[in-house]
């Protein structure tokens, strides 16, 4: 397995080394340092909390926090999403 530098070490293990088991993970949505769903314009491609790809709109993010494996490490995300992703998406569900 080749590390990838400057990537987290949740990066490395999950989509590097151990494709055929997947690390668990878990979504911090309502800690410290976690903020509610603010509005922007998405200039470049992002992905969305349910998969889609948007560009040049009008959409929504968020920081949250993800924990890796048992809890040894934790990294902070930005999540994107639409309006309509924000009225489908359930915050216990996982892209």
């Amino acid at each position: 397995m080749k590390l990838v530098w400057n990537r987290s070490i949740g990066w490395n293990i999950q989509l590097r080394g151990y494709k055929k088991k997947k690390m668990d993970y878990t979504i911090i949505e309502d800690g410290a340092d976690c903020y509610p769903w603010h509005e922007f314009f998405a200039i470049f491609p992002r992905k969305t909390v349910t998969g889609k790809h948007i560009w040049w709109q009008k959409a929504y993010k968020r920081k949250v926090w993800v924990v890796w494996g048992t809890g040894f490490h934790m990294e902070p995300e930005v999540q994107y999403a639409t309006a309509f992703d924000l009225l489908v998406y359930d915050n216990k569900h996982h892209p």
